[in-house]
C-alpha cells in the first residue's frame, strides 16, 4: 500500500549549497540531491504519487516511464482515453498497454505535474515500504543531468551547462573521471566497447541489473549456442513479460572506450557477462552493477558520459 507523503522528503536543493552571486553558465547548476537506494541492484528513488510515497526504479535504458497495476490500484488512477503505449521487452515482442493519469507526480520534491503514463507489470520486485510503484525513464530523466553515485546512496540532477564556442561541456569534478565515447540511441545514450578485441555499443541502461550481452554479438565472436549451453543461466522475463533465456559467460577482458584514449579507464579482467537475446539496437546493456561501482554523470543534452 503506498504511503501518504505526510513528511516532505529529506532533500537538498540547490540554494542549501554555498554558492557564486552570480551562477557562471559553463558549469551545471546542482538542482537537487535525493537518496539513491541499491535493492538488490533495483536503483531506485523516491516519488510522490498523487500525494503518496513511493519508489520508482531511475531507467536509463527506458524511453519512457511505467506505473504497476498494484500503484495504480492504490492511487485509484483513471486511464487516459487519449493515449496508449506498446511497451516492448528485451526479446522485441510487444504489448499494447492503456495510459494512466497521475495527477500530480514528483521525483522527491521536483514536480513534473500532470502525467500519462503506460500501464505494465514489474517482476520479480523486492517487497519493500514505500512500495516499487514504477519505473522512471529518459522522458523525465532527460530534462536533467543525472549524478549516479550508488556507493554513496545519492543522486544528484543538474541543470546543464550552456553549450557553444565559449562552454566545454564537463562535469562539476575535479580533474581524475573518464569521457566515455558517447553516442545518441535515440532519446537514450550508448558507449563504445571492446570484448576481447571485439568492438561493439553498449547502452548506458541502470535499469538492466547486470551487463547483458546479446546472443548475436558473442555468435559474432564465434561463441556458439552449444557452448553457451555448457554454461549456467536461467530464463528471465522483462516488462513485456515474455520468457527469455540467458546464460552466464566468462570473457578475458571488457574496456569502455574513452572519448580520448588511454586516458584511465581501466579494462575489466575476466569479466561474467550474462548472454541474451535482445531487442535493442547494441551489442550490450550496461547495466545496475556497473552504476554500482562508479560514480557516473550523465548528460543527455550534451550526449555525453562521465565516470570515475
Amino acid at each position: 500500500m503506498l504511503r501518504p507523503a505526510l513528511a516532505l522528503l529529506t532533500m537538498i536543493v540547490a540554494g542549501a549549497f554555498p554558492s557564486a552571486a552570480i551562477a557562471d553558465p559553463c558549469f551545471p547548476e546542482r538542482i537537487a540531491v535525493l537518496p539513491l537506494h541499491n535493492d538488490g541492484l533495483f536503483l531506485n528513488a523516491p516519488v510522490v504519487l498523487d500525494g503518496r510515497q513511493a519508489r520508482f526504479i531511475l531507467d536509463t535504458g527506458s524511453e519512457g516511464s511505467l506505473i504497476t497495476p498494484e500503484a495504480a490500484t492504490a492511487l485509484h488512477l483513471t486511464p487516459d482515453p487519449a493515449h496508449a503505449t506498446v511497451i516492448q521487452g528485451p526479446n522485441g515482442r510487444g504489448q499494447l498497454a492503456p495510459n494512466m493519469l497521475i495527477r500530480a507526480l514528483s521525483l522527491g520534491t521536483i514536480p513534473f505535474g500532470l502525467r500519462s503514463i503506460p500501464l505494465g507489470a514489474l517482476p520479480g520486485l523486492p517487497d519493500l515500504t514505500p512500495p516499487f510503484a514504477g519505473l522512471m525513464g529518459v522522458d523525465l530523466l532527460q530534462n536533467f543531468d543525472v549524478e549516479f553515485d550508488v556507493p554513496h546512496q545519492r543522486l544528484t540532477l543538474w541543470r546543464s551547462a550552456e553549450q557553444g564556442a565559449h562552454c566545454v561541456a564537463a562535469p562539476s569534478w575535479p580533474v581524475g573521471y573518464t569521457t566515455l565515447l558517447t553516442r545518441h540511441d535515440g532519446t537514450r545514450l550508448s558507449v563504445s566497447f571492446t570484448l576481447d578485441g571485439h568492438e561493439g555499443t553498449a547502452l548506458i541502461d541502470s535499469g538492466a541489473r547486470s551487463h547483458i550481452l546479446s546472443r548475436r554479438f558473442a555468435h559474432r565472436m564465434g561463441i556458439t549456442d552449444d557452448i553457451l549451453r555448457k554454461d549456467e543461466g536461467g530464463v528471465t522475463s522483462g516488462v513485456d513479460l515474455n520468457a527469455r533465456w540467458y546464460h552466464w559467460h566468462r570473457f578475458h577482458a571488457l574496456h569502455l572506450e574513452e572519448e580520448t584514449p588511454a586516458t584511465g579507464n581501466p579494462v575489466w579482467k575476466d569479466p561474467v557477462l550474462t548472454v541474451s537475446d535482445m531487442r535493442e539496437n547494441v551489442d550490450m546493456l550496461l547495466g545496475a552493477d556497473w552504476f554500482a561501482q562508479h560514480d557516473v554523470w550523465i548528460s543527455f543534452s550534451a550526449s555525453k558520459v562521465w565516470v570515475r
